[in-house]
């Protein structure tokens, strides 16, 4: 069993234990956050790409130190974004209880050369005090 699968097993028991967020309403949370990281991406703004993830957010890219907290994820997407000129986001499946959900979903990253990449995420949002949901940990991988 791979430490990945052994991770979307363990926030899958935790979701399951936890009261149920109405769907409806974290689904349009999650689609609002992805258009909010699609529109900053898109116009180089690392900055208010990290303000989108918890404080204590990580984001474990392929071949990459994770990246722990919005500093580094700031720094992270900003090496991005000297490559990729747009990303598009569609979103599989989301699954919520309680303050936390998880999405699976595909990427296509346009590069700056114009070559195109299909990727596989997963993210996990967490509903901070104030309501919002924010990004906690994002993980993706080719397809």
């Amino acid at each position: 069993m791979t430490s990945a699968s052994i991770l979307r097993g363990l926030v899958l028991v935790s979701l399951s234990l936890a009261t149920p967020a109405p769907a409806e309403d974290v689904r349009a949370a999650v689609d609002a956050g992805n258009r909010a990281f699609t529109a900053a991406f898109v116009r180089g703004d690392a900055k208010a790409v990290s303000e989108l993830y918890t404080e204590d957010a990580q984001v474990i890219a392929p071949g990459a130190p994770v990246a722990k907290g919005r500093p580094a994820i700031a720094a992270a997407w900003q090496k991005a974004m000297e490559s990729v000129k747009d990303v598009r986001l569609e979103t599989a499946d989301v699954e919520s209880a309680g303050d936390l959900a998880v999405e699976t979903g595909t990427v296509q990253l346009t590069a700056k050369s114009g070559a195109l990449t299909n990727e596989r995420y997963l993210v996990v949002w967490k509903r901070a005090k104030d309501g919002q949901w924010k990004l906690h940990r994002d993980i993706w991988n080719g397809e």
